[in-house]
Formats: C-alpha cells, structure tokens, sequence
C-alpha cells in the first residue's frame, strides 16, 4: 500500500489548524457562527497556503451534524465524507480543464439540484483565473442570483485574471505567504508527531525555501525523511540556493555597482540550468517591491511577501538611490520584452545588468540621473558643499594700452631622452585635483582592471589622443592614488606625462570611479631600445650658416650683398 504524502495527511481540517491564515478564519468563524454566511466568495493568495482547505472546513462547517457550527466536529458522516472526498454534495472542479463555455453550462444545469445528503451544496472551483471569459459569462446570472442551497468557493493564485464582474459578486478573502518561522514551527511539530529525526537547521532550510508556501515545505520533508535524517546539509543539496536568497544577491550586486559579481551570478545559473527568462520576471518583482517599499511605508499593501521578507527588502531599498533602482528596473523590463522577440537571454540580461551596474556605460537620460545622484551622495558622505558661485567683474572701460615686455634670453636645458623623462613627475602637479583619500583607498587594482574598458570610453569622449595613448598601453597597479602603465614605447610614456593628458585622465577616471587620480608610465623592460635623440642646435659646434647649406645642399653662392 502506496504511503500518504505528508501535505495530504497533515490537511487542515479545523480553522484552527490553517497556519498562517487567522485573519481569513476569524472573519469566516464570525459568519458561520451568525448565519451570514455570503452564497459566492473568491479565496486569492499564493499556491499552498491553505486555500481549498479553508473551502473544505467551511464545508465541513455548514453541513456538520453539530452546526451549522465555526467548529466541525470532524466525527460525523457529513465531516467524514468531506475529509475523505466522498461527499456527493462538495463538488471540486479544476478549471483549468474544465473551464470552456460547455463545462460551465453542465455546471449552471447541475447547480439547480438539490443536495444530496447535506444542508448546503458547495462548489469549489480550483484555479478559477483559468475559467475562459465566455465561460464566466454563461456563469453570471448564476452567480449572481444562486439558489439558496449553494455556495460557491472559487480559489486562484491570480485573482487580477478573474473578470471584474465576477469578482464584484464575491466575497473576497486574501490569503497570505506562511511566515518562515511559523513555517518552522510547523514542520517541527510534524517531525515530532511523524517521529521524524531532523536537524533544526535543516527545517530553516526547508521553511526558507518555500518562501510562504506551506504545501512546497511539506513535499520537501517528505522527500528529505523518505532517506533518512534530515540534515542541513542534504536540504542545501537538494534545494541549492534558495529563490529567495538568489534574489536578493542579485539585487545586492546591483546595489554595490558590481558588474563582475552578478555576471558571475548569472553564469552559475546557467550552469545549473536555470531558465534566465524565469529569472528574468522574478527580478522584475523583487525590484518592483523595492521601489514601492522605497516610496510607500510597508508597501502599502502591494508587497506580497512574509513579514521577515519584506523588512530584508526594505534594508535592501535603503541601498539604491531612486534613480537608480528606476534604471535597474527599466533596464529588467527592457530585457524581457527583448526576450519575447526571440533574443538571446543570456546575452540581453548579461547586456542589462553591465549598464544597471555601471551607469557611466549607459547614455540614457536615468542612467545620467543615477550618475548625479552617486555623486551627491559621496559628496554627503564627505561633508562636502559645492563651492559658491563667484561673480567675475567686468571692466566696460577700454583697456589701457600697454607696452610689450622686452625679450628675456633663457637658458635653454640639455634635451633629456624620452625615457628619463617618462620616470620624472608631471610639470605642475599641484595644477591636477587631489584624488578623495576615503575613495580613492576604497579603490583596488582589481577594480579599476575590470573597469578598463568603460574608462577608456569616458575618456575618449574627452580627448582622442589621449585615448590613443592609453589604448596602446596596459595598467600594471595602483596604490595612494596613482595609477600605473606600462608602455612599449618611449614616446607613448613621454606623451603621457604631459599635463594635459594628466589633467584629462584624472578627469575621466572622477566621471567613473568617484575621484581624480595621478597618472604615471613606465616603459616595459622587453620594450626595444630607443634611438639616440637626433643632434640639437645647442649640442653642435657654433658654424657659418651659410657654410652649413653649402655643405648639406650643395648651394653656390650667387651674389653677396653688403649689409
């Protein structure tokens, strides 16, 4: 004889046994116990937390031998029919194959009948979103004006789909996501009635798994006990990393810019064969129940989660800037629609989630918005303000002339080679900005390699020969603010040095990274040896010039003329 699965033997059969859902039992107790019992309601929530139960005790309330009664004696042949399924006057249908217009017909004719046995003929329609609209037409007058030995119950996960005309006429009952610990609570209580050994901390695996499911955290201990002891260690090989968890690392990720983390992410689960287009939707959510717990307190009701669960993701919204989390999800939204057209999931959320990390990389009007937002916030975490406008005086008067200084003769210094002078300090470094000591040490050569190629394109936007330049060369370190490359060339470590290409590097890196840094090269040692400077004017013997083009061009002297 086949064994009974966990969740069917341990089936609520009194209100009080419905976890999770007191506020629905109360109100329907309260009904049943004042005879104002409504002939239509519609039982909305998430799969598994309780919701063809609660239809079975309450007709298990309005037919028991003792009651009508809020508490069904659970002894007697209506409450035992119920419980076993073979009462002929509760009635389950499953629209989701029973839902077209001929199925709801049959329905209509068969609800004029009387009850067979009982006081009252209930109707439980599971998955009732799945009834065709054709269908809750013909349905509607029934509905409406039912006769008065029937009750109908009509449960979904998605209560949006029910049209509005159907819902009006209901009487509508939310049922929310199990809390992990009373799912806890639950599950151990189970394993000590079942004689089940189970580790307490698997049970936490279990119950956060199931993310307010009731139903998923049984079938999972069934499959667990049917091996032996449940431990931690197998519930994580069993269930991996958690929906949930996986969520919320994405969102961490995007929260702390860091593309590498979340593309890895995603690889893993590619690996694990996850499907990214499911993924997809579910950041969709998450990001969703960010924003409203950013703008609205508690979410203001649009939040379907566990209470544990919404304070973690109200922690988590306190981490985005608004612009920001708008971009991400615009961003989220984007991908789907260009997975529908048939384009590469990997690649297209892989896309998404490099411009949602890095906004410097993103053109758009949000991903600008989110770069003055970060700013403003580092400016707040140093104590900054900007600086005040100053006003410029402007003379209307004419200039006065003014007589040109005299030439000054300067000494000239010996040409230094290309080399030497990659290894010198800039000219007028106090003319660069200072790097930011707080960012700038939170900085790691890591970092700043990994985001190369987005610092090479801000910097190309300031200064192609300086992009050029940087192009041709690698980084090698950083530390204290300074930046190294290596060169191939003399030239391009000489080109470097100068002021300009300091100053504009400096700039693109703050645009990036948050901060100016300094900027230094230094020739690779398999680098070719560089030819000897040409000759200078002022390393050469004093000579005629005239003597000089004689010799170098083979001119004549044509005529002299006397000064």
């Amino acid at each position: 004889m086949s064994q009974i699965a966990l969740y069917r033997r341990w089936r609520p059969q009194t209100f009080a046994d419905v976890v999770g859902q007191e506020h629905v039992a109360h109100t329907i107790q309260g009904q049943v116990r004042e005879d104002r019992i409504a002939h239509a309601y519609l039982f909305s929530g998430p799969r598994g937390t309780g919701k063809t139960s609660t239809a079975r005790i309450l007709a298990k309330a309005l037919n028991c031998e003792q009651g009508p009664t809020p508490e069904p004696c659970n002894k007697c042949d209506a409450c035992r029919s119920i419980t076993d399924g073979s009462s002929l006057d509760v009635i389950e249908i499953d629209a989701a194959s029973h839902g077209g217009v001929d199925d709801v017909r049959e329905l209509r004719d068969n609800v004029l009948l009387a009850p067979a046995l009982a006081r009252k003929k209930i109707y439980i329609v599971d998955e009732a979103h799945m009834v065709s609209t054709q269908g809750w037409n013909a349905f509607l007058k029934t509905i409406e004006e039912p006769p008065s030995h029937v009750v109908f119950v009509f449960a979904t996960t998605e209560p949006e789909k029910v049209i509005g005309t159907i819902k009006s006429r209901c009487q509508r009952f939310d049922f929310r996501r199990v809390s992990g610990d009373d799912i806890h609570r639950h599950l151990a209580r189970i394993c000590a009635e079942e004689r089940i050994e189970a580790e307490d901390a698997a049970l936490a695996v279990i119950a956060r798994h199931a993310d307010g499911g009731m139903r998923d955290a049984l079938s999972t201990l069934d499959q667990l006990a049917s091996s032996g002891t449940v431990t931690a260690g197998r519930a994580v090989a069993l269930l991996g990393s958690a929906p949930v968890e996986t969520l919320f690392e994405f969102g961490e990720s995007l929260a702390a810019r860091d593309a590498g983390t979340a593309l890895r992410m995603l690889a893993r689960l590619v690996d694990e064969g996850d499907d990214l287009r499911t993924f997809t939707r579910q950041s969709l959510e998450h990001f969703r129940a960010l924003l409203f717990l950013q703008r609205v307190p508690d979410g203001g009701g649009l939040v379907d989660a566990t209470d544990e669960t919404r304070a973690r993701l109200s922690a988590q919204a306190e981490r985005f800037q608004p612009a920001h989390l708008v971009h991400v999800l615009k961003l989220l939204a984007e991908a789907q629609a260009e997975m529908r057209q048939q384009a590469p999931p990997r690649l297209t959320l892989e896309l998404a989630v490099v411009r949602a990390a890095m906004p410097e990389a993103d053109a758009t009007p949000e991903a600008l918005l989110s770069r003055i937002e970060r700013l403003e916030r580092m400016l707040e975490v140093r104590g900054d303000t900007p600086p005040p406008a100053q006003s410029v005086a402007r003379s209307t008067a004419a200039p006065l002339p003014q007589q040109a200084p005299a030439p000054q003769s300067r000494a000239v210094p010996p040409k230094r080679s290309a080399r030497a002078r990659a290894q010198e300090p800039q000219k007028d470094e106090h003319a660069l900005p200072a790097p930011d000591p707080a960012i700038a040490a939170s900085l790691d050569f890591d970092k700043i390699s990994r985001d190369w190629p987005v610092l090479l394109e801000e910097t190309r936007k300031r200064s192609k020969q300086l992009y050029a330049l940087l192009a041709a060369m690698r980084p090698i370190g950083y530390h204290d603010g300074m930046v190294d490359l290596e060169a191939k060339f003399d030239y391009h470590a000489s080109q470097i040095g100068e002021i300009k290409h300091a100053r504009a590097f400096a700039d693109a890196f703050n645009a990036v990274f948050g901060t100016p840094v300094r900027i230094r090269a230094t020739v690779a040692a398999d680098a070719p040896t560089p030819a000897p400077d040409p000759p200078t004017a002022e390393s050469l013997p004093a000579r005629d010039p005239v003597e000089a083009l004689k010799d170098a061009l083979g001119a004549e002297v044509i005529d002299e003329i006397e000064p």
